[in-house]
């Protein structure tokens, strides 16, 4: 991929970033972070990796993004030039809880005195 793709992948990451921080209200303690964006040839589709916390508020965040969906997309045509708005996808980021699983076992495992 052109570095000038991922240029604008990264510029659209931030925009999207901007949006959610000015024109979203999520629910008090929750944070929501944008990790990456990438947009079809096309322009009709993009899709956000979001990383949430606490992780449990996944479904309700989803749930806000979807209801502000209007919001996003005015917010997004201010921040980025395309031709068209795409049609916005969400994905989570799942790292963090498989890193406290991992974090979990090897912590047993010491307990055990096999590590």
């Amino acid at each position: 991929m052109s570095l000038r793709v991922e240029a604008g992948f990264e510029h659209l990451r931030d925009a999207m970033a901007q949006v959610l921080a000015e024109e979203v209200e999520f629910p008090p303690g929750v944070l929501v972070t944008v990790l990456s964006a990438k947009v079809t040839a096309n322009t009709g589709h993009a899709k956000f990796v979001l990383s949430v916390f606490p992780e449990n508020k996944k479904e309700e965040v989803l749930e806000i993004l979807e209801h502000a969906q209007a919001e996003i997309k005015d917010g997004l045509a201010q921040h980025v030039r395309l031709r068209r708005i795409p049609r916005l996808h969400y994905e989570f980021d799942d790292t963090e809880a498989e890193a406290a699983i991992v974090d979990t076992a090897l912590l047993e495992l010491r307990k055990k005195g096999e590590v």
